[in-house]
């Protein structure tokens, strides 16, 4: 019986690199399983999805051993248009799938053409629409969608071909909680009722694998494959040594000596409903009030609406301080990016007054902004124009003066775990090492603030790591960050001084991280909390003591019965 996907002894190497993309990798894929791929940045998860679309190598060219079977066919025989019936692909960079000008013409133009008659093809788009909850923009131009948006239009333009076999790279990272669960639940709905064969490659764990059968770690080669409990309990410090997250629910079911670690919050409540867990060592319920010593962004009584009229910001009031480490949430299209666009200028207040170390953004030029201010923005493909990551890098430190620009730029590119691709082209690397490389450019000259906008989209959990040392190391020379951020888990582990919270355009809600999660969101946006801010309000601890991550978490508690 033939697989829905049969990797045999695939080794890969792309034009111009003499290290294997892929190392002999073998993998085996039944009809109707849903796997999750994890692992380390540039450890070739993207590489295996194009290959599986059948774009390697017909398309990116190289050089490719062993044999390939989707859905029974030899892709070495057949080209990509062949498959597009029998495996639908979600890439990365979404943006880079859209081909039209508007969404409506995105979601029909495969169905067009296929040659599907019109009546089928209203059917399908309507029947997608309402799933993935676009049917709003369908009117909208490509051009105008948030990051979450354009992954779901994407998403949709393959799903109405109603293919067996589904891939999704990084579905989540440009996803908000709430948009995270409703596409993992579409996903499962798919998987058990329609009997699709889902695959996920994903950095982000903590809400995906309760639904997976299959957890497979690569790292150029098969780390290890199977069961996502048994993976997760096999493989010492797989988050350090394979960038692969744990999830919260898996370190508390550690810590508290439960023998099958939960995938979910829910499952851990129930596995801890018997024991007598209780607390005789409460921490301050919330961080200490920052004072504000200098208001470095001031916003006040901002609108903006952009041309189409979408009201995208709507009287929004906010002091940034200097030193502060500042978080901005909220879910796609509540306007996180379009304010943020405000701090360097890149947009201008349609009413209301920016300004940034006193400067109205309205009577200064993008670039003069821009010496003060630093932003890495959610798409890395818009900062690049260099042919190699040094260069990239090494052209922000000397234009905008940096002493020892190329040392500089050495050390940069070092820390942020670049230096083995200083001589790559940034088009040529993975989607999270772009990232990083975004970032890079922004870190190189040092401004007064730094603004990140979605810094962990695509960053496996060590770079997560090694880019929050970083961002610690340059806040405490008194520099003021900015993150806008879907990944609620990394945030649990950053020293935030202040969450800010965006719905629809306005502030709904400012106050340090502790005082936000644990009282200022609504019980209905409950999963943009953290998993163990969930698990705490839930087992009643939160009387005593309010912890965002494992480690506070290990301070505090002491259980009668672990066992």
């Amino acid at each position: 019986m033939s697989k829905a996907l049969n990797f045999e002894n695939i080794t890969y190497f792309y034009p111009r690199s003499n290290e294997p993309a892929l190392k002999d990798v073998s993998i085996s894929i039944d009809y109707g399983e849903f796997v999750v791929i994890a692992g380390p940045s540039g450890g070739g998860k993207s590489t295996l999805c194009r290959i599986a679309a059948g774009l390697i190598p017909q398309l990116y060219g190289g050089k490719l051993v062993g044999k390939v079977f989707v859905d029974g066919i030899d892709i070495s025989k057949v080209d990509a248009r062949s498959l597009i019936d029998r495996v639908g692909v979600v890439f990365q960079n979404p943006e880079n799938q859209i081909v039209n000008l508007v969404v409506e013409e995105e979601l029909v133009f495969a169905l067009e053409n296929l040659m599907y008659e019109r009546n089928d093809i209203k059917t399908r788009v309507l029947e997608i629409s309402n799933k993935l909850g676009i049917d709003y923009l369908r009117n909208r131009s490509t051009f105008e969608l948030s990051g979450g948006e354009t992954q779901k239009v994407v998403l949709g333009s393959v799903l109405v071909v109603k293919p067996k076999i589904l891939i999704l790279d990084e579905p989540l990272a440009h996803l908000d909680p709430p948009a995270s669960q409703e596409l993992l639940k579409l996903l499962y709905y798919l998987n058990k009722v329609e009997d699709k064969t889902i695959i996920i490659v994903e950095h982000r764990l903590s809400e995906i694998l309760r639904y997976a059968s299959r957890l497979v770690v690569l790292d150029r080669t098969v780390v290890a494959d199977g069961d996502p409990r048994e993976v997760l309990k096999k493989l010492d410090n797989i988050d350090l040594v394979y960038g692969v997250e744990i999830p919260s629910t898996v370190k508390l079911s550690r810590f508290l000596n439960i023998s099958e670690p939960a995938l979910s919050v829910e499952e851990l409540v129930e596995k801890v409903k018997n024991r007598n867990l209780y607390t005789d060592n409460a921490i301050d319920n919330y961080n200490d009030v920052y004072r504000c010593s200098e208001k470095i962004i001031e916003v006040e009584n901002l609108w903006y609406i952009y041309d189409n009229g979408v009201e995208a910001l709507k009287e929004v009031y906010l002091d940034i301080c200097r030193g502060e480490f500042v978080a901005i949430i909220g879910g796609n299209g509540s306007g996180k990016t379009t304010l943020i666009k405000h701090f360097n200028g890149l947009l201008k207040p349609t009413k209301g007054r920016v300004k940034v170390l006193g400067m109205d953004t309205v009577e200064h030029s993008v670039a003069e902004l821009s010496r003060f201010i630093g932003i890495a923005f959610q798409n890395p493909l818009h900062h690049f124009f260099k042919d190699t990551v040094y260069e990239e890098v090494l052209f922000t430190a000397k234009i905008m003066g940096v002493k020892n620009a190329e040392e500089r730029t050495s050390t940069i590119i070092e820390k942020l775990g670049l230096k083995h691709l200083a001589n790559r082209s940034p088009y040529e690397i993975s989607a999270g090492e772009q990232r990083r490389l975004a970032i890079a450019s922004v870190l190189v000259y040092d401004p007064e603030i730094i603004v990140l906008d979605e810094p962990t989209a695509g960053i496996d959990f060590r770079h997560k790591l090694e880019l929050l040392d970083m961002l610690i190391d340059i806040w405490r020379k008194k520099k003021t960050i900015v993150l806008t951020t879907h990944d609620i888990e990394f945030l649990a582990l950053t020293p935030v001084n202040k969450v800010i919270v965006l719905d629809k355009g306005r502030v709904v809600g400012v106050g340090n991280p502790k005082e936000v999660f644990y009282n200022l969101i609504p019980k209905d946006l409950e999963i943009f909390v953290p998993q163990i801010v969930r698990f705490i309000k839930r087992v009643g601890l939160d009387r005593f003591s309010k912890v965002l991550n494992v480690g506070e978490f290990s301070k505090i508690l002491k259980g009668s019965s672990y066992g």
